[in-house]
């Protein structure tokens, strides 16, 4: 390495194990030292885990719920159908975008006396 690590961690916060560990893995993805360092040789691996399957459908989900006050009143069977997927789905979507099924709030209007 061209600095010293404790340098490298006063600096960016990063600790000497881990500038290590950066250090071997770039070069173990093809890094010679000395050369110009690329984004593929420090690159994440993805992680461990289930992909996540229905992110493409989240947005028009939420849009048909919010939209108009019929979106409010279907089920979620039927938001389910509309989409084709499940139930379970659409209501985890919902309540992972904190519920946009829920009718508008408002104060009600009352008459001046």
């Amino acid at each position: 390495m061209g600095e010293a690590l404790g340098i490298i961690q006063q600096q960016t916060g990063i600790t000497p194990r881990h500038s290590r560990n950066l250090y071997n893995g770039a070069q173990e993805r093809g890094w010679v030292p000395g050369t110009l360092l690329k984004i593929e040789h420090v690159k994440d691996r993805d992680r461990r885990g289930r992909k996540k399957m229905i992110t493409s459908v989240e947005e028009p989900i939420v849009d048909a719920v919010t939209k108009d006050r019929y979106g409010r009143e279907k089920t979620l069977v039927q938001l389910g159908l509309q989409f084709n997927i499940s139930p379970q789905s659409v209501f985890r979507i919902l309540r992972k975008k904190e519920s946009a099924k829920q009718s508008p709030q408002g104060n009600p209007v009352l008459p001046k006396i």
